[in-house]
């Protein structure tokens, strides 16, 4: 029962960081952010990277690691 708390925890840490990264943060290229979104399946990755583009725009002249697939297309 313990390690199922813990990894629930770490999932909601992880989880929660990704949100953040994604709809609040002021900076695109946010080491942590990148690295937890450039391993999420395409389809969550996309989004994403979608409102990462849209929050930050002609601010982010290059795309985030993990949006490079995604960044031009959008």
């Amino acid at each position: 029962m313990g390690i199922i708390r813990i990894l629930l925890v770490l999932l909601l840490v992880v989880g929660g960081y990704w949100a953040y990264y994604v709809y609040a943060s002021g900076q695109p290229y946010d080491e942590i952010g990148t690295a937890i979104n450039s391993r999420l399946p395409a389809d969550a990755r996309a989004y994403a990277c979608g409102e990462l583009k849209r929050r930050h725009g002609a601010a982010a002249a290059k795309a985030p690691v993990g949006c490079e697939a995604y960044w031009s297309s959008i």
